[in-house]
């Protein structure tokens, strides 16, 4: 079954160049947007400035092998773990400029790597509780996601899903210790990482009918990851939680000194849904934001009827509720790719005509969003 993930994963990663393809034709770089293109950074003349390789570092991809290679300056709100992965990774090479082609190959390679594996435990972890089939359609509608281009660009996301995948995994095998560690490096990795504490709390009871052993000393760990970025946010900028008022500092429109209540959030969209022109990309953005929150309660019920195992639920509604929380659902679309208990509740529907429907709108918009993504147009 291995083999099958690895060709599925390779057929994704091939038609991830067929928007780039499209739109180095056909659409033309977003204007006045040219600093969210990885070539506005790059020398004259890389090989990185090729279509088919700088929209992979794209947005915020420009942040993390900027930290990679020369550490914090004011991007506090990128965590650590992803771009130190990278650091550690071109040490061998000796001093690494950022953005050179050393430093992007070995990222994507990197993202790559993550991505493959965190496929095969995804694989895996389903199969302690469905047959082969579901395990299977789970992790195509994981690949066929509108924003899974992301799993393939220098963006943090393939290395959160491998870690909660890997942290559950363990916790399923009753491997406390290795999950335990794997839930610190994913605190670590971004914020909503800490959502696996509680949830592994709540495993380690259920497995272990309420009792308290030594053996669950592992599972304080995951706040760790968390604590210690705190700690470096103090020493460096003298707040401990400056890397939640830098979150505040991306330009959109998210609160960070208080909870807004995602009704609030709604009634701002559908204002400006009725009251913006769909001429303006920006009316495009609102929708897509507000169809994906839409689109995930739906399958977070789906999950709930169908009776997802309780600890991914919770851990899945937690990283969920957190950036809904903020007034906004900027990024949404983008965060909702990594609750992978949502591609099983999709997997669980039994509907043929649907998956087959669900697939084809899928695979049409992932090919619209990565085409506007490569040239400057905010995604997620």
């Amino acid at each position: 079954m291995t083999r099958i993930i690895i060709l599925l994963f390779l057929v994704w990663k091939l038609f991830l160049f067929v928007p780039l393809i499209v739109s180095e034709n056909f659409l033309s770089p977003r204007i006045g947007y040219g600093y969210t293109l990885l070539t506005y950074f790059l020398e004259k003349g890389s090989i990185l400035s090729n279509f088919l390789l700088y929209p992979f570092g794209n947005f915020d991809g420009v942040y993390y092998l900027l930290i990679a290679a020369n550490g914090y300056t004011v991007n506090a709100g990128f965590f650590p773990l992803f771009p130190l992965s990278i650091n550690l990774a071109t040490f061998p090479f000796g001093d690494i400029l950022p953005f050179g082609p050393i430093q992007f190959f070995i990222a994507i390679f990197l993202v790559s790597v993550f991505f493959l594996v965190s496929l095969v435990v995804f694989y895996k972890l389903i199969r302690l509780d469905y047959k082969e089939n579901i395990a299977i359609w789970s992790v195509i509608f994981l690949l066929i996601f509108p924003t899974s281009f992301f799993y393939a660009s220098i963006y943090s996301e393939s290395l959160f899903l491998l870690l909660s995948l890997i942290s559950f995994y363990c916790a399923r095998k009753k491997k406390w210790v290795a999950s335990g560690i794997a839930g610190g490096l994913l605190s670590a990795t971004r914020l909503v990482g800490i959502a696996i504490w509680p949830v592994l709390i709540y495993e380690y009871f259920k497995e272990n009918r309420n009792k308290i052993t030594i053996k669950i000393l592992p599972l304080f760990l995951p706040p760790l990851g968390i604590i210690g970025y705190a700690l470096y946010n103090l020493q460096k900028w003298g707040n401990p939680f400056y890397f939640i008022e830098a979150q505040g500092n991306f330009a959109n429109n998210r609160t960070v000194n208080s909870i807004v209540l995602f009704p609030q959030t709604i009634f701002r969209y559908l204002k400006i849904l009725f009251s913006v022109k769909p001429i303006i990309y920006e009316w495009w953005v609102a929708f897509f934001e507000l169809s994906f929150f839409i689109f995930a309660l739906i399958l977070f019920y789906i999950a709930w009827k169908k009776k997802i195992r309780t600890s991914y639920l919770i851990f899945g509604i937690l990283c969920f509720l957190l950036p809904v929380s903020s007034g906004t659902f900027s990024g949404l679309p983008r965060y909702v790719l990594t609750i992978f208990p949502l591609f099983i509740s999709l997997a669980l529907i039994k509907n043929k005509f649907f998956k087959i429907i669900y697939s084809i709108i899928s695979i049409i918009l992932l090919l619209l969003f990565f085409m506007f993504f490569s040239k400057g147009y905010f995604i997620a």
